[in-house]
């Protein structure tokens, strides 16, 4: 599913993120990525969706080399990859069904589907009766929501999240996690970048250790 080849990531300034990195991400794991702040797991997140791309080596999708794609074709990768972020990004004027459509209107779906897609995805994340809110009206959790029912809403076959719940409360924090995981069990990959170890010691998921831009261990099913 996803394949990262000895790849490494010098940005212009110098500063090197990334160092040889290996790394083998099989359909529908779900693999957390932990390390202190500055260790490139962000950098890593973001070579997967082509935010960045690599100095050196190869990220593959399925098949596809994200090294080789043509800018055009990136809208298309991202189709099947949904990102969360820890600062929410989502449009102040625009409200919960807004957000969550524009997600769908920027693919070119029609406004039935739209409509009805962004219904299911708010009634699985709890916010049916938020769909008129504004983000401001929100709490932090909800935001998270949010952004969670957009990421999901065009059934991306990949979920990346950086550090989804860095700005929650521990109740909050918990309540993304629990999607999280649902939506893993329903057969779609999640990587994970974190610090919460709390979170990580009761999930049992596959755990990515990554230490001054390398891969420093890796446990399967157990956390650290």
């Amino acid at each position: 599913m996803i394949s990262i080849k000895n790849v490494s990531k010098i940005y212009s300034n110098g500063a090197r993120a990334l160092s040889n990195i290996n790394l083998e991400i099989s359909k529908s794991e779900f693999v957390f990525l932990v390390g202190p702040s500055g260790a490139g797991k962000s950098t890593l997140i973001k070579l997967m969706y082509r935010e960045e791309e690599a100095t050196r080596g190869q990220v593959f999708i399925d098949t596809i080399n994200l090294s080789r794609l043509n800018p055009k074709q990136v809208p298309l990768l991202r189709r099947r990859t949904g990102v969360i972020f820890q600062d929410f990004k989502l449009l102040p004027t625009k409200t919960v069904f807004e957000n969550v459509a524009f997600a769908q209107q920027v693919i070119g779906k029609s406004k039935q589907e739209i409509k009805v897609n962004t219904l299911n995805i708010l009634e699985l994340v709890g916010l049916s009766r938020k769909k008129d809110s504004f983000p401001s009206e929100l709490s932090g959790g909800e935001q998270q929501r949010v952004c969670v029912a957009r990421a999901l809403v065009n059934k991306p076959q990949i979920l990346l999240a950086d550090e989804p719940t860095g700005n929650l409360d521990i109740d909050n924090a918990w309540g993304i996690m629990e999607l999280l995981d649902k939506i893993n069990r329903e057969g779609t990959t999640v990587v994970m970048a974190t610090h919460a170890m709390h979170i990580v010691e009761k999930m049992a998921k596959r755990v990515v250790k990554v230490e001054e831009g390398r891969i420093t261990d890796h446990k399967l099913g157990e956390a650290y």
